[in-house]
């Protein structure tokens, strides 16, 4: 188990419950160490870990999936999933444009944490860490010519996460040390997160094209309205990805519209000081799926997107399954 002073890599909050959980069965006396317990929290910085998940639910480079974590300690599992939706703000000109996009997110951490009390009696916390988001943005499309397309812009997003706990048996006694600071708590966050994109396409064939997209972001996080003071933080967390795909006819046709099918690959992560915060720092995915224009006399209409694919890297795995819109 790792020391809760050490690096930034320990904050993950599941991986800090654990370490404290520890020091509060040791004590044998878990009302009498609360101080020392809160102490221990603010010194071990789980800030590091919030920020990290409010970036994983409110900004794209790692988007809906169930995720699996063991990188040494007990293995953890997460769910987040994002709904986004873009569209045209105003034409400046053949070349350029600004657009708008909205999106919503959600992320979800279970956990059981098995303690034992005196004369061996057993008890357990069940805990869930969930967090919602809401983003608004604007970005700037410009067509730089050769296939080549940039598009910086700012989103802005404000979230919620929180968390719920029960306690049964012996870890009833852990309730006075560790209620409110680590374990039943809310907290609010803004998100200001400026991003840029760059992208790649040509067409091999007729309908046939590939697409290779690039994105950084990096995300100012300030947390506000907390439930106990102890859990303000301002950190920051960096995310970036690069996707690849490739389209081409079936032959087939879906309400009278061609269907295409795809193939995807990509590589992304997290950068910055918290980039290991929740056990991972990169994710690479393999997939597919298939695409309809939703225009059946116009093919460069936006196009309906569904696929899934295979996420993995050092210490996850995981899968994920996509419905969009690509304009």
């Amino acid at each position: 188990m790792r020391s809760p002073a050490g690096h930034h890599d320990s904050g993950a909050p599941v991986r800090m419950a654990r370490v404290l959980f520890a020091f509060c069965v040791v004590t044998g006396a878990a009302s009498a160490a609360a101080q020392t317990t809160r102490d221990l929290i603010g010194a071990a910085r789980l800030g590091s870990g919030y920020s990290q998940i409010f970036s994983l639910a409110a900004t794209p480079d790692i988007s809906s999936a169930h995720l699996d974590i063991n990188d040494g300690d007990l293995p953890q599992s997460l769910t987040v999933t994002r709904i986004p939706y873009e569209g045209n703000l105003l034409t400046l000109s053949d070349r350029n444009s600004i657009g708008w996009r909205v999106s919503a997110g959600y992320f979800r951490e279970k956990d059981q944490f098995p303690v034992t009390g005196a004369h061996g009696a057993a008890g357990d916390i069940a805990s869930k860490w969930s967090a919602f988001s809401a983003t608004g943005g604007l970005f700037l499309r410009s067509k730089l010519g050769y296939g080549f397309t940039f598009e910086p812009g700012v989103d802005l997003s404000v979230a919620r996460l929180l968390n719920d706990a029960s306690y049964a048996g012996a870890a009833a006694s852990l309730k006075p040390a560790v209620d409110g600071s680590l374990f039943n708590w809310h907290e609010n966050a803004w998100l200001v997160t400026p991003n840029a994109a760059l992208e790649w396409s040509t067409a091999f064939a007729p309908a046939q094209t590939l697409t290779v997209r690039a994105h950084v972001a990096w995300s100012w996080i300030s947390s506000f309205d907390e439930s106990d003071p102890l859990l303000h933080f301002r950190e920051t967390a960096g995310s970036w990805s690069l996707q690849s795909t490739y389209s081409a006819p079936t032959g087939a046709r879906l309400f009278a519209r061609p269907l295409n099918y795809m193939v995807n690959a990509g590589y992304g992560g997290f950068f910055g000081p918290n980039r290991g915060a929740l056990g991972f720092s990169t994710l690479a995915n393999v997939g597919g799926g298939f695409e309809v224009p939703l225009s059946a006399t116009n093919a460069q209409s936006k196009r309906l997107q569904v696929g899934a694919a295979y996420l993995f890297g050092p210490h996850v795995k995981g899968w994920t399954v996509s419905l969009g819109l690509t304009y």
